[in-house]
């Protein structure tokens, strides 16, 4: 019934349908059909809709109520191009054929006027003529209504036909008009009778066969959403004459003929359900089967293939209870549901096989037919009635058989264990594959652990065991422990009869883990794990929760607590037993070293909270974050990881160990600039002896590099005693061997490396491995900033005499901060020495930013014939200073020393010190101590300090905050004789600074000669003689190596003197050649003036040449040529007294000279 096509019929009394089938045919199926519904209704588009043509013949029977109409059209074929015998013969047989298609209900008929190929359609123009078409279209064409078309045989236009196309449009047109008047009929009787639901007489089943004939007609017209709805209304409408207990239609529940437990349940063909439904004799088995299977056709003709299998898994779930309340025998149910599931999944397996959500929905589907193995497995007895095969299990009856089921494939799983477990797995493994592409992982993970289950049962323990060790651990990380439990169990059984302990172990730690509810099991496995835990071939992990908990309190550096730097750890053991470990280590990460452990060994940990201290071998500084904690019982190591997501960092401020080995890297004292540089290495065994030393220096900073050499040079005190020596440095790693060092010893080296010296801050990690007395390997690390700095800054020129030089010094400030100058010294060169100098070899004098200090030298050639022209004439030029930075900071440190010790605090002094230099000293005005001799503090800041003491604990912090709040108040202004008093004999720093003297030059003397002795008088020509001289006491290279062009030139002031001569004169010069040059000065002012300044310089720019200038700065008494002068006095008003007379003439006043 259902498939049926839409059926077209056509009558052809003139034998034309040979010649149009072909062309009818190629324009089959109809498409893009538009149904605009009478009941106001969206426009419903048709895509594709198939037609079945059949010749028309009279069906003298009315058809049934549970007939469904399919015929939409009926066709009459004519031809005839004769107007007679249309008039005669043809016109009465289509008057017939019209008058019975007028009799059926609900059909559409058209007259097909069929013409020759090469007919042409003749209109009647003024009634003079008129077709045999013109003719059919007057008699029979009703009123606004078109009934004939008019189509050629073999049309020559082909498929772009005119004809052909109005053909076919206008059978779209009568099918949907058909259809239209079909569906409101079925709507309205529909509907009538609905209305009669609660009336006498009134039968569910009449009203099935009318509404499933809508549902159909929607179905014929491809419109099967529409169709679905009505199987959908009609199933709403059952199950409220369920809930109204009015069955009265259906004869009995059924599920009693043969195959009902194993038949298609999507076939609606398996029986004649329409006819039983009319007769009112359909069983409600039957009856839900067939309605389930119509909705499913309809959802696989839209594509739905994940809702049929939805619909499949509801309907047969829903269905179940119905089947189980009619108490059908044997194992019917099982075999129904077992049946139904692998139906639908077979019939929609074509259809959905490539997408996931059908793979989702049918291993749900798949695991229920497994589900009903499970249960038959049990009451066949082929698998015991332990979970989880009971789980769904129902109570067996004794008077059930097994005769009821009819599925041969149940049949053949029933036969023997081999043929069940076949069964069982094959059905499993389409589950997982299905849950698999789904992405269903725990799911497929639940039939897993059923697959091994079935292995642990038949004691196929490789097999239960390689499953279970695949899967446990994922219910683990979920924390499902009922689950994780229950196949552990197996699964532990299973390893301990194969003998695997390491794999044994790891089960029953697991089951230590979930069982901390129960002190028996927790007991039972806690002596299973410590029997089998000496027996580990390899290394077993666990993290500590939930059998132990692990916390870290704090750190303990107080060197009367503890000897050595302390990290106290708390574990929770949660066990009813005592256990003995062996080593619990404690990870800490930061940046140098990256990591760092604190360790205890060979300890009893007892039931409930437990405390221990942990220390390290590695002495190191900084802010550490707690990263992980491990314990070792053997090869079990129990590990917890602080670093977790979600879990909030610890973080610990660790200070170097106090008792042990000590390092810090400076500047060295003494510092001579132009050589390679060196960095002073101190190292203070403080109450440690050091034996077996390695000193590894590791540049963190680019540019800087450090020197491999042979050796380096050290100095080593030891009591009151200083001791230089040299230590050898592997030329492999870089690293320093190490002198043996007592207590209290004191080791400076000095290491060479490259890279900027002047205000430049080096990182450099530090890192010095030695064992002490017994015998253990300790190490410290540091990585810490060093500063360069070169606080002065040195301006040097040379002044050239005959026979010396003159070196002039400019010392000043590199910078904004004052310097103490303690003295300087020139050291003579292998080319000069040092014959006077200016008196500051010893003095205290206070330079500031800004200020220059000059200091001259005499420099003399040494008199040693062997000193040859090209050696060394640099001077070094040493400075002894002390910078007002470092005097205030280093006794503020002193005395915060002092402080934090009182309390057994100065453990932390070098942390803290350096964060309050950086908070609260970089703003000190040290200008203003150099000038007044007082420092003054910036105000305590409490948050600010509470900032970086934030990784302490509680205790510690408190203390610290009020030691350095109480510091700060007693030290607001200090002296610089509380400076003196704290830090009596403060170091002082030198720096050499090499500077280059010219041991070379070409030199002439200029001396001009008056020609007079008496003074001169104004504007009185003077004639001079300029005498230039080459000399040859800064260079004596070979004459003719020296003759080259220079001039002169006189740099006079016009306004005290005119020359007359050459200003500027080109000349050669020899060496010790003497040349004359006459010229005249005149003088224009009275005084004494200053003679002019003569130059004289190489007429070649590749020539350097420096001129002695004899006259320099000498001057020369000008007189005025008379000796009496007459100045003219205005007396002005403003000077005279008002009783006085005012004098209008001016008085001479003659003076005498």
């Amino acid at each position: 019934m259902s498939g049926q096509k839409l059926t077209v019929t056509y009558c052809d009394e003139y034998e034309v349908w040979p010649l149009i089938a072909d062309d009818l045919s190629s324009r089959l199926p109809l498409r893009h059909l538009k149904w605009q519904p009478s009941s106001q209704r969206a426009e419903c588009i048709i895509p594709l809709l198939e037609v079945d043509l059949k010749r028309f013949t009279v069906d003298p029977t009315p058809p049934s109520l549970a007939a469904t109409q399919t015929v939409y059209l009926n066709l009459y074929f004519v031809a005839c191009d004769d107007n007679e015998v249309y008039k005669t013969k043809v016109r009465k047989n289509i008057r017939q054929w019209v008058e019975t298609m007028q009799a059926k209900k609900n059909q559409e008929w058209l007259i097909v006027y069929v013409a020759d190929t090469e007919a042409k359609r003749s209109n009647n123009y003024l009634g003079l003529k008129s077709t045999v078409y013109d003719k059919i279209r007057t008699d029979f064409n009703p009123p606004k209504q078109d009934r004939c078309v008019y189509i050629r045989k073999k049309d020559s236009e082909g498929p772009q036909s005119e004809l052909w196309s109005s053909f076919v449009e206008k059978m779209k047109e009568c099918i949907l008009s058909s259809f239209d008047m079909q569906v409101l009929q079925i709507q309205e009787d529909t509907r009538r009778l609905d209305m009669q639901r609660h009336m006498p007489g009134w039968n569910y089943c009449t009203f099935f066969i009318l509404k499933e004939g809508l549902a159909q007609a929607y179905e014929i017209m491809t419109l099967y959403e529409d169709a679905l709805i009505q199987y959908d209304e009609l199933e709403a409408s059952f199950f409220q004459v369920l809930r109204d207990k009015a069955l009265a239609w259906f004869g009995h529940f059924g599920g009693t003929d043969p195959h009902d437990d194993s038949g298609n349940i999507l076939d609606f063909k398996r029986k004649n359900y329409r006819e039983l439904i009319n007769k009112n004799i359909i069983s409600v088995f039957d009856f839900r089967n067939y309605l389930f299977a119509r909705q499913c056709r309809m959802l696989m003709k839209l594509q739905r293939v994940v809702e049929v299998v939805e619909r499949a898994q509801l309907f047969i779930s829903s269905f179940v209870t119905s089947i189980r309340e009619n108490g059908l025998p044997g194992q019917f149910l099982e075999s129904w549901v077992f049946s139904a599931c692998m139906n639908v999944v077979n019939e929609c397996e074509p259809l959905g096989q490539q997408e996931v959500a059908y793979q989702t929905v049918k291993a749900d589907l798949l695991l229920t037919a497994r589900r009903q193995l499970d249960k038959l497995g049990i009451a066949w007895g082929h698998l015991p009635n332990i979970e989880p095969f009971s789980i769904y299990a129902s109570p067996v009856h004794d008077n059930e058989t097994t005769m009821t089921i009819t599925n041969p494939k149940l049949l053949e799983a029933m036969t023997s264990i081999e043929a069940f477990d076949k069964a069982y797995m094959g059905l499993s493994t389409r589950v997982i594959q299905s849950y698999d592409i789904s992405r269903r992982t725990r799911a497929a993970l639940s039939v897993h652990g059923d697959i091994a289950a079935l292995k642990y049962v038949r004691g196929k323990d490789e097999e239960c065991v390689r499953i279970y060790e695949s899967m446990i651990w994922r219910y683990g990380e979920e924390s499902w422990n009922a689950i994780e439990n229950s196949l552990l169990v197996k699964c532990a059984d299973a390893q301990r009869r194969l003998g695997h302990i390491d794999q044994y172990v790891e089960s029953v730690l697991a089951l230590l883990k979930n069982c901390q509810h129960s002190a028996a099991d927790a007991d039972r496995y806690a002596d299973e794990m410590l029997a089998n835990v000496v027996k580990l071939d390899k290394v077993i992990r666990r993290p500590f929760e939930p059998i132990f908990e692990v916390a870290v309190v704090t750190v303990i550096d107080d060197r009367s607590t503890v000897q050595s730097t302390s990290v106290e750890v708390c574990i929770d053991n949660h066990l009813p037993k005592k256990i003995h470990y062996d080593a619990i280590s404690l990870r800490l990460v930061g940046s140098d070293p990256e990591q760092i452990w604190f360790t205890i060994a060979d300890k009893d940990l007892l039931p409930g909270k437990n405390t221990f201290l942990l220390t390290s071998e590695t002495s190191t500084s900084g802010n550490y974050v707690v990263e992980m904690c491990e314990m070792e019982i053997g090869k079990l190591v129990f590990s917890h990881n602080f670093l977790r997501p979600g879990q909030k960092k610890r973080v610990l401020r660790l200070n170097h160990n106090i008792n042990q080995l000590y390092l810090f890297l400076k500047q060295p004292y003494d510092v001579c600039l132009g050589e390679r540089q060196k960095m002073s290495v101190r190292i203070e065994s403080r109450s440690c002896r050091a034996n077996q030393g390695m000193l590894l220096l590791e540049s963190q900073t680019e540019g800087l590099n450090i020197i491999h050499t042979d050796s380096v040079k050290a100095v080593l005190k030891r009591q009151e005693n200083e001791e230089k020596i040299e230590l050898k440095m592997l030329e492999a790693t870089g690293e320093i061997v190490l002198p043996k060092l007592e207590p209290l010893d004191q080791l400076e080296i000095f290491v060479t490396y490259e890279g900027p010296y002047t205000d430049f801050e080096y990182r450099i990690k530090s890192t010095v491995t030695y064992r002490t007395e017994n015998e253990k390997e300790h190490k410290f690390i540091s990585s810490d900033y060093v500063r360069v700095t070169v606080p002065l800054l040195v301006t040097e020129s040379t002044i050239f005499r005959e026979t010396c030089i003159f070196l002039k010094i400019e010392l000043s400030c590199n910078g904004d901060l004052p310097v103490r100058i303690l003295g300087s010294f020139a050291k003579p060169s292998m080319y000069y020495l040092v014959e006077s100098q200016s008196e500051m070899k010893q003095c205290n004098l206070t330079l500031f930013p800004r200020q220059t200090v000059t200091i001259v030298y005499k420099l003399v050639k040494r008199e040693d014939d062997q000193v040859k022209e090209d050696v060394n004439s640099k001077i070094h030029f040493n400075v002894k200073y002390r910078s007002l930075k470092d005097e205030v900071e280093n006794s503020l440190e002193i005395m915060l020393a002092e402080k934090l010790k009182e309390f057994q605090l100065d453990q932390h002094t070098p942390y803290v010190f350096q964060k309050i230099k950086e908070a609260f000293l970089s703003s000190v005005d040290y200008s203003s101590y150099g000038l007044t001799d007082v420092v003054h503090l910036d105000d305590f800041d409490a948050e600010l300090c509470e900032s970086f003491l934030l990784n302490r604990d509680l205790k510690t912090k408190v203390q610290l905050l009020d030691l350095i709040e109480e510091f700060f108040e007693q030290n607001e202004a200090i002296t610089v004789q509380q400076i003196k008093q704290k830090y009596p004999s403060p170091p002082i720093h030198s720096i050499t600074f090499p500077l280059e003297v010219p041991t070379k030059k070409i030199t002439h003397t200029a001396e001009l000669i008056l020609s007079v002795e008496r003074d001169l008088l104004v504007s009185e020509a003077c004639p001079c003689l300029l005498r230039i001289k080459q000399l040859t006491y800064w260079n004596n290279e070979a004459v003719h190596d020296n003759n080259a062009y220079y001039y002169y030139d006189i740099d006079v002031d016009y306004d005290n003197w005119l020359l007359c001569g050459k200003r500027r004169l080109r000349f050669l010069s020899k060496p010790d050649e003497v040349m004359d040059f006459p010229i005249k000065l005149i003088p224009l002012k009275t005084g004494n003036l200053l003679l002019p300044n003569i130059r004289i310089s190489s007429v070649s720019p590749d020539v350097f040449a420096s001129t002695i200038y004899v006259n320099s700065a000498q001057q020369i008494l000008v007189k005025p040529k008379s000796k009496t002068a007459t100045f003219f006095v205005e007396q002005q008003q403003r000077f005279v007294q008002q009783q006085q007379g005012i004098y209008h003439n001016s008085l001479p006043i003659v003076v005498e000279k």
